[in-house]
């Protein structure tokens, strides 16, 4: 069996940066993909430089964020809905279909132009920040002209929450408020109303998409939308796979250094959980007929 680990987020916070370079130096991860929205400096420029000689580089498209490059957030989007998160105002706008399309479309060349001027080098493959790329047809058809374009893979998430995803919302403090929900039926416009006043239905819109756009025989495992499933969870999971398939693995790791000034609340001491479960996870694949690859070799 081969898998692909994939670190997601470089180029966020520096503290991220430097655990996920450590991580691909240490062959926890095989595969980086690369935020460009934000400033890239001679240090990230150097880190990246040396990555890519054990691990394949790719782009991260930032459209749920600012700051972008040659647009707002909010300018992609034909509604303004007074969400704490700005991820959910793109997000509803892509699922009713009121996002101005050709101001995506220029957004991804000019963050994909900006990859190729500052590392030198074309991306090895292409996703989506906060699944950008999943919440409209007409999205993922940008996606995959791009993907075609540069002849580079395109990262298509699929996680369907199942019982390995159940075991994790039972042991974890952060999910309590999902536990008190039991057999809620997925209702598009009920986790549109409310995916903004509880985290239960950020996951179950994200389940939703899944199940709705991504194709059923991705071979992908996701980390429960950035919180990291337990290293024995997803050794059990790989189980279910076939010893010849290729199984992409998408994390959140990072160091975290509290001092610093983060651009995300999501930079914060479980990066550094998820870096440790990948060491372990390793360990426990070294007894396996497991190959750690990456997209440079597929």
């Amino acid at each position: 069996m081969k898998i692909i680990v994939n670190a997601d987020d470089f180029g966020m916070d520096i503290d991220r940066d430097f655990g996920i370079f450590y991580g691909v130096l240490k062959g926890y991860i095989s595969s980086v993909s690369v935020v460009t929205t934000n400033k890239i400096g001679v240090i990230r420029k150097i880190l990246v430089y040396i990555m890519k000689k054990r691990a394949s580089i790719g782009i991260h498209i930032n459209l749920t964020d600012n700051p972008l490059i040659k647009y707002k957030m909010e300018e992609l989007c034909k509604n303004f809905y007074d969400y704490d998160r700005k991820k959910f105002i793109f997000w509803k706008n892509a699922i009713n279909n009121t996002i101005y399309m050709e101001k995506i479309k220029d957004e991804i060349e000019v963050q994909i132009n900006k990859f190729v001027k500052k590392y030198k080098m074309i991306p090895n493959h292409i996703d989506g920040h906060n699944h950008c790329n999943i919440f409209s047809k007409e999205i993922e058809m940008i996606f995959e002209e791009v993907s075609n374009k540069y002849n580079i893979h395109l990262r298509i998430p699929y996680e369907e929450l199942d019982n390995f995803d159940m075991e994790l919302l039972q042991k974890n403090n952060y999910f309590k408020d999902f536990r008190k929900v039991k057999n809620i039926k997925i209702d598009i416009k009920n986790i549109e109303k409310n995916m903004n006043y509880f985290f239960k239905y950020d996951m179950y819109l994200n389940n939703y998409m899944c199940i709705k756009n991504c194709p059923k025989d991705m071979d992908f495992i996701g980390t429960m939308y950035g919180y990291f499933r337990e290293p024995e969870i997803l050794k059990n999971q790989l189980t279910k796979f076939d010893k010849d398939d290729i199984i992409q693995i998408m994390t959140h790791p990072g160091f975290y250094w509290k001092m610093i000034n983060h651009k995300t609340p999501f930079s914060n001491k479980n990066r550094v959980e998820e870096l440790n479960s990948l060491k372990v996870l390793k360990d426990m694949l070294n007894m396996e007929e497991v190959e750690y690859i990456n997209y440079n070799k597929i």
